[in-house]
């Protein structure tokens, strides 16, 4: 299990030529619906929002996601 706490370091790890790693997430979306996510990178976090965004870099797409909403993390569960 990962802690919520832990999210901001193990999403925000470059490799040693500085790039972002990709990493797989599931997370619950407002509706209540399951978002999974594979090859992603955070591209930033707000504190105050308690949120990163996403970047899904097969399509491109960018979402913002909270952290509490995440559920699973490169096949771990997360616990709030």
């Amino acid at each position: 299990m990962i802690h919520i706490s832990k999210l901001n370091v193990i999403t925000e790890k470059r490799d040693p030529r500085g790039d972002l790693i990709p990493f797989s997430f599931k997370a619950v979306s407002l509706k209540g619906d399951i978002i999974s996510g594979n090859n992603c990178v955070c591209t930033s976090s707000h504190f105050a929002s308690r949120s990163r965004n996403i970047k899904f870099l097969d399509s491109g797409e960018f979402r913002k996601i909270r952290n509490v909403s995440f559920i699973e993390f490169n096949g771990v569960e997360v616990m709030v």
